[in-house]
Order: C-alpha cells, then structure tokens, then sequence
C-alpha cells in the first residue's frame, strides 16, 4: 500500500488501544464503518451513501500527529486525517492498514486498498477526495462541524453519518447566527428601508453561507477581510463559535475530570516503591498536560470573548475584533484540536471506570490509562 515506512504506515495496530479509541467515540475518531452499517440497516441506498468508492464507507478515520519531522514540516496543518482500513471485511479491530490523508501516495493507495477508480477524469472519485479533504481540513470531526461543511460544498449523504438530529443541528445553527447579527447590523447600519428586518436576516443567511461574497463586501471592507480570504475566515469564525458553545457546556464533565485526577488518580493495589514513583510521575505529567490544554483553549476563547464584547456591546475600538478575524483559521485548528484532545482523554477515561461511583483503578490500568493519555494530549 505504499512505496517508503515514513510516508505510507503499515501497521499492526494494538486491539485494545484501537478498541478503547473507538468506544469512546470521540470527536478524534470518525467510525465511518459503524456509521455505514447503522445507516444500511435503517435501508440506506447506495446514492445516500457517504462515499462513491465503496471500501471507503468501511474505513476508519482518526486525527493523529504527524510522526515525523518531514511530514509536520510539510504539512499546513499540525494535525492531520489518517484513514484506517482493516484487514477484515467486517472492519473488525484485527489490525490493518493505514495512510495520512494528505500524503503524496494517498490517490494510488485508494486505488489498490479500496478499489477506487484510477482515471484522471472519474467524478466519483472527484467527489470521494473532495470529502477526504473536507475531514483533513477539520480540527476535530465534529458532527456539526462535519455536516455543516458537507452542505456548504452540496453533499447530502445519509444523516445517519453524522450522529446529529436536523433539531440539534438547527438549534447549533441559531446559536452561530445570532452572534454574526450584531456584524450584519453595524456593517449595514445605513440601510432604512421598510423591510430592514428581512434585508438584514438575509444578509446573516449569506454570512452563513459564505458564498455571495458581492453582497457582503460593505462588511468584508469594515472588518478588513480580503476577498481571497473571506470564506476560509467567515469559516473559521463559524467554527470558534460552535466551540465556545461546546466549550461551555462541557465545563461540568472537565471539572468532574480534573477532580478525579487530583483526587483519585492513584491505585488499588501496591506496588514496588520504584513502579509507584514512575506511575507517579506519568499521573503528574497527566495533570499538567490537562491543565494546559484546558488553559490554553479558556484563554484563546476569552480573546474572542472579549475582543466581540468590545466591539458589539461597549461599542469601542474595532481593532481587537478585526485581529481576531486575521487569526480566525489559527485559532480554529487550535482550539478545535485542544478540545477534541480533552474530550478524547474524558472518553478514553470511562472506558476504564465506567459509571460506577468507586473510581479508583488498579496499577495495570492506571498505567495504561496515563500512558495513553499523556500522548493524546501531548501530541505526540
């Protein structure tokens, strides 16, 4: 499936790792091959399917560090998509194959692995790339995330693939749009018409979608958006949003975790005084890795926070909002890819202690638990 070990990676993968990663189904993991068979079992016909190249709908995509110094230096992005296939035609966890999405190979590597077509002019497989790099070009693959870019390029696969009712979706979708009407209102301040109400909800429809960017230029020209950059910013903006949104909601289950760690991070049993003072150190490094990612995504959220609150409540400089914007699509990525990596640690973290109310765990698990956890939050 590749030509060198760094770019192509051949692997097999360890069950129980893999296994935990996908029961906790976090935002790191997208289980298409779960979804898939979800979705033909609720009668879902070939045209609703996520992906034309068959094999692709029973894949496994997962946001991982790129391994090594070449790959991180050429890619955009510090973390990329990989696309998980495995050796068995159930997508069973019996190890299998795996390749970055963004690798140079990636196109003859899904011709020999999932049988997609090999001619220049094939617009399903066209498609099945452009979805591809839909999922690179994510943070994190949040449903809403997800869904929300598949609509704005015109695919509409079953929503089966996207674990997110269309009440959820919309009910995410009023929460972005609210904040972008105080924008509409000041870039568009001059407008008197009768019908302002409905000019300027159009106005936040379009701002939505990012696409007529002729009809947005007098807010472009205000917050000092190139036309080149206007989508990918408005995006990104988009996606700051519906992570603070998230953000907030999930202070309750980071508190919970943060508790447990300070608290009941230690085991059952005992254990020679050397094994202690390493799981004893491994736990700390835990800690602060969370504590960092939790700090880093509470202070990148506050900027925004309040560089929109200056601006769209105090009614002062404009200066702090219009850098935000500037930086929008950096500190969506970092955002986007600090959460998912404390969600991820959350989830990865009830696989081991489930619901039950005595937490403590013993050597062995603790230690696989902290081993895994400090490289899912350290990226590496």
């Amino acid at each position: 499936m590749g030509h060198t070990r760094k770019r192509v990676s051949i692997e097999r993968l360890a069950v129980e790792q893999l296994s935990r990663m996908l029961q906790a189904g976090s935002s790191r993991v997208f289980n298409c091959a779960a979804l898939h068979r979800n979705v033909l079992a609720e009668g879902g016909a070939p045209g609703q399917f996520l992906f034309k190249t068959r094999d692709l709908n029973n894949a496994i995509f997962m946001k991982e560090t790129y391994p090594d110094d070449d790959m991180r230096e050429s890619a955009t992005k510090p973390v990329g998509t990989k696309v998980f296939f495995s050796y068995s035609e159930k997508a069973d966890l019996d190890g299998g194959r795996s390749i970055f999405l963004n690798d140079r190979n990636l196109r003859t590597a899904l011709q020999f692995q999932a049988g997609m077509s090999d001619s220049p002019d094939s617009a399903e497989a066209e498609a099945d790339l452009k979805i591809l790099k839909i999922l690179d070009d994510l943070p994190s693959v949040d449903p809403f995330l997800f869904r929300e870019r598949m609509e704005a390029e015109g695919f509409d696969p079953h929503p089966g693939y996207f674990e997110m009712t269309a009440a959820e979706f919309g009910r995410v979708r009023d929460h972005v749009m609210k904040q972008f009407q105080p924008i509409v209102e000041t870039a568009f301040e001059g407008v008197t018409d009768a019908n302002r109400a409905s000019y300027l909800k159009t106005l936040v429809n379009k701002l939505w979608d990012a696409t007529d960017m002729e009809a947005l230029k007098p807010l472009l020209q205000a917050m000092q958006i190139q036309d080149s950059d206007a989508s990918d910013t408005l995006y990104a903006w988009k996606g700051v949003i519906y992570y603070e949104h998230i953000f907030a909601r999930r202070q309750e289950i980071w508190k919970d975790f943060a508790n447990w760690l300070n608290t009941e991070s230690r085991p059952l049993d005992s254990m020679p005084a050397a094994a202690q003072a390493t799981l004893n150190d491994q736990v700390g490094q835990w800690r602060k890795l969370y504590q960092k990612r939790w700090k880093a995504v509470h202070l990148m959220l506050a900027e925004y926070r309040n560089s929109y609150e200056t601006l769209f409540r105090d009614h002062k400089s404009p200066e702090p909002f219009i850098e935000f914007l500037h930086k929008s699509g950096k500190r969506f990525f970092q955002i986007g890819d600090s959460m998912s990596r404390i969600d991820h640690s959350i989830d990865l973290w009830r696989t081991y202690v489930g619901d039950s109310s005595m937490r403590y765990l013993r050597y062995e698990q603790l230690s696989s638990l902290s081993r895994v956890s400090v490289r899912i939050l350290s990226g590496s």
